[in-house]
């Protein structure tokens, strides 16, 4: 491991000899990745490649650029639209103006020491278990965050990125950590960065099946071209092309410490309306396990080699945007699926778990209403090794779908704008566990969440969740607002 960084340490140092547009990436939990995803669906942006996120602030400056052009050319579009796009200009103008987008100056260094301040409160009636949340632990009773986030750009060629959190709660006291932390470089169209950040691989939104943010961020070494590319010869049928590979070490509170984890995920996208992902992902190494070199490294990318020494495993996902033309009652729906399987002989994956999602876009046709379902099945072996047994775990908890091994999840979300600027969801999941036991505990949840954009400068989420299930557990209620200072 130590050689593979220290390669790509040197990639970083030359980077400067290669100038290019550099910029940190969007946090997960953004708004402005739904934001621009309804765009989508709508018909405004036909590049946008979202199953590999994070994604650059230049990258998402790219996707409004083209919603804003595509905007112009409605007629009388919907207001909600609008106040969308108004909000992203506002949000992404210095990346909007250095694309060439919208008029004005910004300069190739920036530093910004603090952005988007929040404070938020949370109270639980018992100790939660909330998915998705970059692996933050609540208790019972009262919880406390507040943070920001820092960031840098230098010579439009390095990037930096700090979000520190103050974190509290009525049982544990306070304390700090950082929650991301990474830097960034650019080798001509390819970024190197390093540090402390999140994954999310695959068209799920409530879950996907290799990388989501239910673990902590993990630290790592990750390589990527963030703007898609076109390949050359007859390989320009794939249409765009991204590719992500990184690495990195899973710690010592496991069975085998200092387990490595290393994945590599290409997705293109020969249609507007399709996108296509390949993804596999191994763990090897760790205290008391066969040291791993540069060549034993190449040789584990090899179908059904090294099984008995890591665990690996391979996936594939899709997703179709259909649009409807005038249909009265819909503009497009969205099919997806995400689906993968432990390694096996001869170099095919098997014991599949996947992921099936419908979007319906754009319901009746008010640029307001958006509706998804989506359905989880993972098989029993899934997250789970004979040799690393802490399991597809970084910190306790999967890193993939929430809902862990053997167990299934059924989620529905209607999503509505009231206005342009108060989003409301509401949200119904259902998850099965110990799928092949004789007894099957459940566990359903029903949440309501509130996003108001109060003004330019101040965004409110408030939200209630409700979990009701038998594996013993008592009933829960959670209440949780959060106040953000946007500047």
């Amino acid at each position: 491991m130590q050689r593979i960084v220290a390669s790509l340490l040197l990639l970083t140092v030359s980077a400067s000899l290669c100038p290019a547009l550099v910029s940190t990436n969007v946090p997960l939990d953004h708004w402005s990745y739904e934001a621009v995803d309804k765009l989508a669906g709508y018909g405004l942006i036909d590049s946008a490649m979202l199953t590999t996120k994070p994604i650059s602030r230049i990258e998402m400056a790219r996707h409004i650029g083209q919603a804003m052009y595509r905007l112009r050319q409605e007629q009388d579009p919907p207001g909600v639209l609008l106040a969308i796009v108004d909000r992203l200009k506002r949000e992404f103008g210095g990346e909007l103006i250095l694309i060439g987008v919208l008029d004005g100056w910004y300069s190739d260094t920036s530093i910004k020491p603090v952005e988007d301040p929040y404070v938020k409160y949370l109270y639980s009636t018992n100790e939660p278990d909330i998915e998705n949340v970059r692996g933050d632990r609540f208790r019972e009773g009262s919880n406390y965050r507040a943070g920001f986030a820092s960031r840098a750009t230098l010579f439009n060629e390095f990037a930096f990125s700090l979000h520190p959190e103050f974190i509290g709660s009525d049982e544990d006291g306070a304390g700090v950590d950082l929650i991301e932390g990474y830097g960034k470089a650019m080798v001509g169209p390819i970024e190197i960065e390093a540090g402390k950040d999140s994954l999310w691989w695959g068209p799920g939104h409530h879950g996907s099946i290799l990388m989501s943010n239910n673990a902590a961020p993990l630290t790592m070494v990750k390589v990527t071209n963030p703007r898609p590319i076109e390949l050359p010869w007859i390989l320009k049928v794939l249409g765009p092309f991204r590719a992500q590979w990184f690495l990195t070490e899973l710690g010592d509170d496991r069975v085998l410490p200092k387990t490595q984890l290393t994945g590599l995920r290409v997705n293109v996208r020969p249609y507007p309306w399709l996108e296509i992902g390949a993804s596999r992902v191994i763990m090897y190494g760790g205290r008391g396990m066969p040291h791993v070199g540069v060549l034993d490294y190449g040789k584990m990318w090899v179908p059904g080699e090294e099984q008995a020494r890591n665990n690996q495993i391979a996936g594939l996902d899709a997703s179709f945007l259909v649009p409807l033309g005038k249909h009265p009652l819909l503009r497009s729906f969205k099919f997806y699926g995400d689906a993968a399987g432990e390694d096996a002989a001869h170099g095919w994956p098997a014991k599949w778990s996947y992921l099936l999602g419908l979007q319906l876009n754009d319901l009746l046709r008010t640029g307001r209403t958006d509706v998804r379902f989506e359905y989880a099945d993972t098989h029993w072996v899934l997250y789970k090794h004979s040799v690393y047994t802490s399991g597809y775990t970084y910190e306790d908890r999967v890193i993939g779908h929430d809902v862990g091994p053997d167990a299934r999840d059924v989620f529905v979300q209607l999503s509505h704008y009231l206005t342009g600027d108060f989003l409301v969801d509401i949200s119904f999941d259902h998850q099965t566990f110990n799928r092949s036991a004789a007894v099957q505990p459940t566990r359903r949840t029903v949440e309501c969440g509130l996003t108001c954009f109060a003004s330019p400068d101040w965004q409110v989420r408030a939200g209630y969740r409700y979990e009701d299930g038998d594996r013993g557990e008592d009933d829960d209620q959670i209440v949780q607002i959060q106040l953000i200072r946007e500047f």
